[in-house]
């Protein structure tokens, strides 16, 4: 079995492929460049992509987030690095003054696409100033987006989905976790931001946890699980946007809800999960909402940790008050017989970069002995560095079969601690029984959500044998050996039709998908643009307007201006714009509010030798007809050099889609996401058209208008068509400066 991917490796992996796919991302902070990081999250970027992409800054947060500033609003996509959570607050002023407000300061005219990595939490016995837990600062502070990930596949996922996002996002790294492994294929794409993940569905309690308590959480759960408990743990992944739906539909299910967080509770995030909960699903509570979090003191010194941190057995207790009895009713199920595995696999555990330049560590006390069984994520050893005392989990399941060094013993970094025989993946498919499974007769198996989490789990296990998936209407699916997979020997009650069974064979490792909602700027490069297409089809509700004109006086006003017809439609749409001010504007869900724009600026199709390029047109509401046509005329040939600059590449806000140069009539554009509308126009061609009582062969031209139906109605997208008509038919009527 490979080693599997670590949670620094997936967001170092992140950052290499966002800076490889979009020039205008650099990455800058203290260390980052030629020591990598003091996590080495950054290693080896500043090889690759030279010290102009990643470098090194002085010793001052608040400039570092002053300077991302300034380089955002210049058109760069800057993506800063704190080394520690508590060494932020220096630049808390600039995050909460000027990063959080840029956009509403500006009227929604200038947004501000940066991202602030803070690594966070504790557990890896930090001094002052080294471990604390800051989320609540920042999800109180409007503006920002708030994004903390569990797995290292959300590491990758959401942090390319930060890096692309048009708003700031603080990206909160869980540091105890930084070396916790899975077995993933990068790259991966899960969730959009807003968007909860259940990661072990249960009906008696719903166990809410984010960052680096998922992991406390699940090992809770697994614990509950021996009582009788069964237990739903939702990992929220982004705090900012918060996913109220998957929150509220989990515990209306469960009727009851317990939050878990590492920091102090007074005032904490746990507290307004516990209010929206109240709100939300009072009539479906059957106990109150319960939270277990870091006590309300400052954080304590590294041997303190311990007992501030809330851990497996505290969440435990949690969940036993909301649940007095023990349970409701159900019985312990013993976990069936495993499968037989394959064969045991060797797999030795070096010491791992520490990070800060540590070049060793001393084994304080070793957690396990040979003949120990361990679980993924278990604690092996502490060690102590001339920084801290830390320890280290897991990265294997099975059994020690060789400690290679002693208590006391300094270790090079990269020397091989122990060895573990791990459990053959034969048997993974084993050993969750849960009540509901012994109720079905079944002889065991794994209860997780349709679609993409069932997806992951078997994509996650391809090496073993073929599984078989047992459907309910519930959305949920039961996993079982293949050699278990026989039809359950009673169905629910509620639905004996629903009922279905497929085999899935071993998976090959899937291709990436992209993500198909959140907000983005144009696309860049082939990739980006499928996935703003996607993400637009996700958003918006569509509509489609279509009109056919005449273009007589189009000849004229090419003869009289030296122009042609797409300076002719772009003065047509800026005059519609004008009138019709709804179109120029961009819905922002996460706040329900729809915002109109102040000023034009036009994206417009140009074909080159590298493929369909949007250059945009700067205000170009306030360009003189001969300027207006002069600007698309050089953006044009700089699009075709491969030399368009880079504010003239991404914020537009209305596009024109000329695809007759491709010699077709009519198509239907897709919303270049986040703009309201987008007018496509087809190839000019000959047709008979009416004019006073005979036929003419006249030019026409079929236009189309794609819509974003929140932002207006069917009437006011008609007004808008009619309006670009009367302008190309006749342009000599335009205001003065459209």
């Amino acid at each position: 079995m490979a080693a599997g991917t670590a949670l620094a490796q997936a967001l170092n992996t992140a950052l290499r492929d966002a800076l490889d796919a979009d020039e205008r991302v650099v990455v800058l902070g203290e260390d980052v460049g030629r020591l990598g990081g003091v996590f080495r999250v950054t290693d080896g970027l500043a090889d690759t992509f030279g010290d102009r992409r990643c470098f090194d800054t002085p010793v001052s947060e608040a400039g570092i987030a002053g300077l991302a500033v300034g380089m955002a609003m210049a058109g760069f996509r800057p993506v800063v690095e704190m080394q520690f959570d508590a060494f932020a607050y220096p630049a808390f002023e600039q995050i909460a003054s000027h990063i959080a407000k840029t956009r509403n300061r500006t009227r929604g005219a200038l947004a501000l696409p940066l991202v602030v990595r803070i690594p966070y939490g504790g557990g890896i016995g930090g001094v002052e100033h080294h471990s604390d837990s800051s989320e609540a600062y920042y999800a109180h502070t409007a503006g920002l987006k708030v994004v903390t990930p569990a797995t290292a596949a959300d590491a990758y996922s959401l942090l390319r989905e930060a890096i692309d996002d048009p708003d700031p996002v603080v990206f909160l790294e869980p540091k105890r976790h930084y070396w916790t492994k899975e077995q993933i294929e990068l790259p991966v794409r899960t969730g959009p931001f807003g968007t909860a993940a259940i990661r072990r569905p249960g009906r008696d309690a719903t166990l809410v946890a984010y960052g680096p308590s998922v992991a406390v959480a699940l090992e809770a759960a697994e614990a509950a699980a021996a009582e009788g408990l069964d237990v739903e743990v939702l990992d929220l992944r982004t705090l900012v946007p918060l996913d109220d739906r998957t929150l509220t539909a989990s515990v209306r299910r469960t009727g009851r809800c317990l939050v878990v967080h590492e920091a102090q509770g007074f005032a904490g995030v746990g507290a307004e999960i516990a209010a929206r909960v109240q709100e939300r699903c009072f009539d479906a509570l059957r106990a109150p909402v319960l939270r277990v979090t870091g006590l309300d003191i400052p954080y304590p010194p590294p041997l303190l940790e311990g007992a501030h941190l809330p851990g497996a057995g505290r969440v435990l207790e949690g969940l036993r008050r909301l649940l007095p009895d023990g349970g409701t009713g159900h019985v312990r199920v013993a976990a069936p017989p495993a499968a037989s595995p394959t064969a045991p696999a060797d797999s030795t555990f070096d010491l791992p970069d520490l990070g800060e330049g540590l070049t060793e560590a001393e084994v304080l006390e070793w957690k396990v002995a040979v003949g120990d069984t361990v679980a993924h994520d278990q604690v092996l050893a502490e060690v102590e560095t001339a920084k801290s005392a830390v320890t280290l989990p897991s990265p294997y399941a099975g059994t020690v079969t060789a400690l290679h060094c002693a208590a006391g013993e300094v270790v090079r970094v990269g020397a091989p601690l122990l060895t573990v025989a791990e459990t053959g993946s034969g048997a993974v498919l084993t050993g969750y029984g849960t009540a509901r499974a012994a109720k079905w007769g079944e002889p065991g198996g794994l209860r997780v959500p349709l679609g993409p989490a069932a997806d992951k789990f078997v994509r996650g296990h391809r090496d073993t044998p073929t599984v078989t998936i047992w459907a309910d209407t519930d959305a949920t699916a039961l996993l079982v050996p293949r050699q278990a997979a026989s039809a359950p020997s009673r169905r629910p009650a509620r639905s004996p039709t629903a009922l279905k069974a497929w085999e899935v064979p071993p998976l090959a490792a899937p291709a990436e998908s992209p993500s198909t909602s959140g907000p983005s700027t144009e696309p860049s490069g082939r990739h980006a643009e499928s996935t703003h297409r996607l993400r637009s089809l996700a958003a918006a509700r569509r509509a489609l307007l279509n009109g056919q004109t005449l273009p007589a006086g189009a000849p004229a006003a090419r003869a009289s201006h030296g122009t042609g017809l797409m300076p002719l439609l772009a003065r047509a749409c800026l005059a519609a714009l004008a009138a019709f001010p709804e179109l120029n504007a961009r819905v922002d869900t996460d706040r329900g509010e729809l915002i109109r724009l102040p000023e034009v600026h036009l994206g417009f199709a140009a074909q080159t030798p590298h493929g369909l390029v949007v250059p945009v047109v700067r205000d170009a509401g306030r360009l003189a007809p001969e300027d207006l046509a002069a600007e698309l005329r050089r953006l044009t040939d700089l699009a075709r050099r491969d030399a368009l600059p880079v504010e003239h590449r991404t914020g537009g806000t209305f596009t024109l889609n000329n695809y007759g140069v491709f010699g077709v009539d009519g198509a239907t554009p897709i919303l270049n996401h986040p703009q309201a509308a987008m007018l496509g126009v087809g190839r000019i061609t000959d047709r008979p058209w009416a004019v006073d009582g005979r036929l003419e062969v006249r030019g026409v031209v079929h236009l189309s208008l794609t819509f974003d139906h929140r932002v207006c109605d069917g009437g006011t997208a008609a007004g808008f068509l009619r309006h670009v008509v009367e302008g190309v038919t006749a342009p000599e009527g335009l205001p003065a400066g459209q």
